[in-house]
């Protein structure tokens, strides 16, 4: 009797344990569901704010092949990690802001009034970037300044308590179907821009494409850009563009576009030293038509039917000869500019990585004309200006003749009032108050090359009796 006693007992504790168990595993099945669910639904709500973003979680996004300002990677340790640009629906934000003080003085000439321009700027540009698919991206940006001035963003501190115009400056795809190759379209930098004053101003956009291929150590690249388009059929009796820019009446009136092309070669001479040198040329069609823009007649149109808008004056940047004063008829007959540049890069000298160094040599030869055709510009520049109290210091001289370059797209602040004629020393001291803050000093130093020669139909706007021109600028300049 007490052996099935025990063995029921037995049978009742185990059967007591099953269910219990069975219990257990059923409460905890449910609460696998349950979490299941809601993570279920925690995948539906991260999908509807991908969506409402324009993200996707699976893409992979890829950058663009080449940085905005095609230049030779310095050798200087990199900066400390930026922080991720801000992104919105995909896009990543920038900009910058710069306050100046701009002081430019020369004295007056029998032939030319003084100058004495002391004023506060400011400029703020804003960028957006997206990647559209792998091999394609949107650059954009919008920028203060002038509507009739193209080689500056820089408004002044002028007009009263009114309003300050903000414009598209950039506007391009990028399309890059391998890492050593891009083609971009759209309003852009030249494909030669570097920031040394020397082809080309800072600030200068121009309309039309470039293309940048990389074969190893060789970077080809090529621009074709379009200026003015006067959409006139036949040109009538009268019209500036016979006028004033010597075409032909009665014939169609050509575009004016520039085709530039050349290629760039990287070096290494050890680990601390590199250097590059880069060979170009620059074909103009129709140059007449840009000087045209500097007339105060011709910018009707040139300018004005292109925006829609009546201008307030002229473009700025006047400095080539002329056949006749106040003409858009250039001296030269052709603009052929072919260009050498040598660039040497130093990761710091003595090994202090707070000293990096660049020198750098430009030549440049308008053969389209015989005379007053060369261009040369060299710099030095040492120090970085990357953490709390660096400093940055930097030497240039450069001489444009009259017919080298087009004075209209080049630096408008080593040529002031003028861009090409001229003689100039340049200053520069820099202070890194903290990163992505600096406080800027520039001094130039400028003199005219040459004076005008009615007998051989030679006139430039500024000759060498003029007096020697101070440009001071002081500023803030701080990026985001």
């Amino acid at each position: 009797m007490l052996k099935c006693a025990g063995v029921v007992a037995v049978m009742l504790l185990s059967n007591l344990l099953s269910w219990g168990q069975s219990e257990e595993i059923e409460r905890l099945n449910r609460v696998v569901q349950e979490q299941g669910q809601e993570l279920e639904q925690l995948k539906a709500q991260l999908a509807r704010i991908e969506r409402a973003l324009g993200m996707n979680a699976t893409a992979t996004v890829q950058p663009a092949s080449y940085s905005p300002a095609p230049q030779a990677t310095p050798v200087a340790p990199a900066a400390p990690a930026q922080a991720a640009q801000p992104t919105l629906a995909g896009f990543r934000f920038s900009g910058d802001f710069r306050f100046r003080f701009d002081a430019a003085v020369r004295g007056a000439s029998p032939t030319a009034p003084g100058l004495q321009n002391i004023r506060e700027r400011y400029r703020l540009r804003l960028n957006a970037d997206r990647d559209i698919a792998s091999d394609v991206s949107f650059h954009g940006q919008l920028s203060t300044g002038a509507v009739n001035n193209g080689i500056t963003f820089d408004q002044d501190f002028a007009g009263g308590v009114t309003r300050h115009p903000f414009f598209i400056s950039e506007a391009y795809i990028d399309y890059h179907p391998r890492p050593n190759f891009s083609v971009r379209g759209g309003k852009l930098e030249e494909v030669y821009a570097d920031n040394t004053r020397f082809l080309w101003d800072d600030d200068v956009r121009f309309n039309g494409f470039n293309q940048r291929w990389k074969v190893g150590r060789v970077e080809f690249r090529a621009g074709q850009y379009l200026f003015i388009n006067p959409n006139v059929f036949s040109i009538p009796d009268g019209s500036p563009l016979a006028s004033l820019a010597g075409q032909r009446v009665g014939t169609i009136a050509r575009a004016s576009q520039m085709f530039h092309q050349g290629l760039t070669v990287d070096g290494r001479i050890n680990d601390r030293w590199r250097h590059q040198a880069t060979t170009d040329i620059q074909l103009y069609r129709n140059p007449n038509l840009i000087a045209l823009t500097s007339n105060a007649t011709g910018v009707a149109v040139t300018v004005n039917p292109a925006i829609g808008l009546t201008v307030s004056g002229p473009a700025p940047g006047t400095g080539n000869a002329t056949r006749a004063p106040n003409s858009a008829i250039l001296f030269a007959p052709h603009y052929q500019v072919a260009r050498a540049m040598y660039r040497l890069d130093a990761a710091g000298l003595g090994g202090n990585s707070k000293l990096p160094l660049t020198w750098l040599v430009q030549a440049a030869r308008n053969v389209g004309t015989s005379q007053l055709r060369d261009a040369v510009l060299t710099s030095i520049s040492l120090g970085r200006t990357a953490q709390r109290g660096d400093i940055r210091g930097l030497y240039m001289f450069a001489i444009k003749d009259a017919n080298s370059l087009i004075s209209q797209f080049t630096d408008d602040d080593l040529g002031t009032g003028v861009g090409v004629n001229i003689a100039t020393h340049h200053f520069r001291l820099d202070y890194t108050i903290r990163p992505n803050i600096q406080f800027q000093n520039l001094l130039f130093l400028q003199t005219e090359r040459r004076s005008s020669n009615p007998a051989a139909s030679f006139f430039v706007p500024l000759g060498r009796e003029v007096p020697r021109t101070w440009r001071y600028q002081g500023q803030f300049a701080i990026s985001f």
